[in-house]
């Protein structure tokens, strides 16, 4: 029982005092790709943290059935909460089954509205003939297809495909368009579609616990630093301002893949800011987030990796 006290405190601990953290982390001018990780390690450590804790806390209805398949150890007869009775332990688990159930039913949406835009553009993109279907080991599979216009489209598919169209190709300059291809490559990298799609489904299934509305409302904005950090020195910052501003229009294809081009004219304005150098962060800041980041996921895995973790 001690260790899912401790878990279920530990959760609540990283869901209450990691957006403060982070919020003053990425205030203070921290790696966008650090505060990403540390985002994305806070919910993933306080989910696995309350997931470990319900069997802890609902031991004697997995114990019986585990006892009466012959898949237990002659300890485990020992292993439950005494203490606590069974009636309290079926509400935790009904408790647990109708929240799993209703944050499905309010975030489901968000995975198949993401599934289904993916669709779309990939239906669109092989219903084409394209001007070029190129493939390089280690790069997003590049296509070129004729259209008035001027598109450039992230798709997260397997394998990663990035679409330039023909009008996108007339405008844009080579360094341009190299510049804007490596900040499209840094979020396929990072996997942003697929973690920004997580933080949302979160933030509609859960939408009483802020940490996760926090973590949606920034994962775009930090994907995007990410990404504009991928693009090094203030003339290929340039080049990719100026790309941006080319492309951004009704033609492009926005939403989960790459919010480049949803809102230009603030893009703009964070790329020249950005091309002042960044004041740098002392090594025991940085030292600190990461040991933090570290935690969020380590603590979990040595209370479980616990010799006792269910007998307790």
């Amino acid at each position: 029982m001690m260790h899912g006290f401790v878990l279920a405190l530990f959760a609540a601990a990283i869901l209450a005092t990691a957006p403060f953290v982070l919020d003053r982390a990425e205030a203070a001018g921290f790696s966008p790709q650090l505060v990403q990780q540390g985002w994305r390690a806070a919910a993933g450590g306080a989910l696995a943290s309350l997931a470990l804790a319900v069997p802890v806390f609902t031991t004697d209805l997995w114990a019986a059935p585990a006892r009466s398949l012959g898949l237990t150890t002659d300890i485990a007869p020992e292993i439950g909460l005494g203490d606590v009775p069974l009636p309290a332990q079926v509400l935790v688990a009904v408790l647990v089954l109708v929240g799993l159930v209703a944050g499905w039913r309010r975030g489901g949406p968000v995975v198949r509205d993401y599934r289904r835009a993916l669709r779309v553009q990939l239906d669109r993109l092989e219903r084409t003939s394209p001007v070029l279907d190129e493939k390089e080991r280690g790069h997003p599979r590049l296509v070129i297809v004729e259209d008035t216009q001027p598109r450039l489209v992230l798709l997260p598919s397997r394998p990663p495909r990035v679409e330039v169209t023909t009008r996108a190709l007339d405008l844009l300059k080579p360094e341009e368009l190299n510049a804007v291809l490596t900040h499209m490559t840094g979020h396929l990298r990072r996997r942003d579609a697929l973690w920004m799609t997580v933080s949302e489904t979160m933030a509609e299934a859960f939408p009483r616990i802020p940490f996760f509305a926090r973590w949606a409302d920034h994962s775009a904005a930090l994907a995007e630093k990410g990404a504009d950090d991928d693009v090094h020195g203030p003339i290929a910052r340039s080049n990719l301002r100026r790309a941006l501003a080319k492309l951004s229009g009704p033609g492009q294809a926005n939403g989960p893949f790459c919010p480049c081009f949803a809102w230009p004219l603030q893009r703009q304005e964070e790329l020249t800011v950005r091309t002042a150098p960044k004041p740098g962060r002392t090594p025991v800041a940085v030292a600190a987030l990461r040991t933090l980041t570290a935690a969020a996921l380590i603590v979990p895995t040595l209370v479980a990796a616990s010799p006792h973790f269910l007998y307790i």
